[in-house]
């Protein structure tokens, strides 16, 4: 099934409307920060503004970056915006480099993240009728559960399997026929490969789509993916700092990724000066998650290096 629109309002949005949008939805976050958030109020008044000074999306680039050290300084819950009693989730990243960042959910922040991965769903054309196999993690981490409850939102009968136990994961995938898989590349590479050492052909699987994500991969491990498992392979992205998977995904049309905006700010800025890069240069990625209530993001840098199109 080809890809469709699951939130036609919000998903073809003309792009000076969605501007305003983000501009609004920017200047209530760093309003709603300012004074909440002590990392945000400090860095704001050394940085000599103030939140009546960010009015629209023009405004973004006065406001300083955030990055993982801030995450870490403030850990555990120093990123917090909102009182605990109103966080219903906690996350945090694997803390391999240092302290672990912590983020935390309000039940509209869940929901949103479901509103975002449900979209991402549509978009690589499942429906309903599918059932969806997750061999993400489940835990802190946030890609199994973020694959789950978006799956689930749409409908989509979904299987909680985890990671590891590769035997067990193929025989999930003989028995219960799921048409699509979620995990990282890297997995997908390995139960294929596992497959074929067992002697089953990718034939005798139901799959059809494949969605996959947390790492890097090439477009050679894509185009391995889609022999081996004779499925379509789409790229998911996410961080746990803005959310976890969902915040942008691939589509039929190619390889670039369709970015959430109205929940998502992207930047793309230089990485020796920060200054903000034009249309298809390629910087460092920069996301405000403007919507979250439980830990906002405000210009907070990925490291990550891509170029942004309109």
């Amino acid at each position: 099934m080809k890809g469709y629109i699951w939130n036609k309002k919000a998903e073809t949005m003309p792009y000076e409307e969605l501007r305003a949008l983000q501009g609004r939805r920017l200047s209530e976050c760093v309003r709603r920060v300012y004074g909440t958030v002590p990392f945000y109020t400090e860095k704001m008044k050394a940085a000599g503004i103030l939140p009546e000074d960010i009015r629209t999306l023009d405004d973004l680039s006065l406001l300083p970056f955030t990055d993982k050290d801030d995450m870490r300084d403030c850990y555990p819950y120093g990123t917090f915006a909102v009182p605990m009693d109103e966080i219903v989730r906690i996350h945090a990243s694997s803390g391999t480099t240092g302290k672990q960042k912590v983020v935390g959910y309000t039940r509209g922040d869940i929901e949103m993240w479901s509103e975002c991965v449900a979209r991402c769903l549509a978009t690589v054309g499942m429906t309903s009728t599918d059932i969806l196999h997750v061999a993400y993690g489940y835990g802190l981490f946030t890609g199994g559960l973020g694959l789950h409850y978006g799956a689930e939102k749409m409908g989509v009968a979904t299987v909680p399997v985890s990671t590891g136990n590769t035997k067990r994961q193929i025989r999930i995938l003989m028995d219960f026929r799921p048409t699509a898989l979620a995990c990282t590349p890297s997995y997908a590479l390995h139960l294929a490969d596992e497959l074929a050492a067992a002697g089953i052909d990718k034939s005798a699987l139901a799959l059809r789509v494949g969605i996959f994500g947390a790492e890097p991969w090439t477009l050679s491990m894509k185009e391995q993916i889609e022999d081996k498992l004779g499925i379509k392979a789409f790229d998911i992205y996410g961080l746990s700092e803005t959310m976890g998977p969902g915040v942008s995904i691939s589509c039929e049309a190619g390889d670039l990724l369709h970015i959430q905006s109205d929940h998502f700010i992207a930047e793309v800025v230089d990485p020796a000066t920060g200054r903000p890069l034009p249309e298809g240069e390629i910087g460092e990625l920069i996301f405000s998650s403007v919507t979250k209530q439980g830990t906002p993001l405000i210009r907070y840098n990925t490291h990550d290096l891509t170029r942004l199109f309109y």
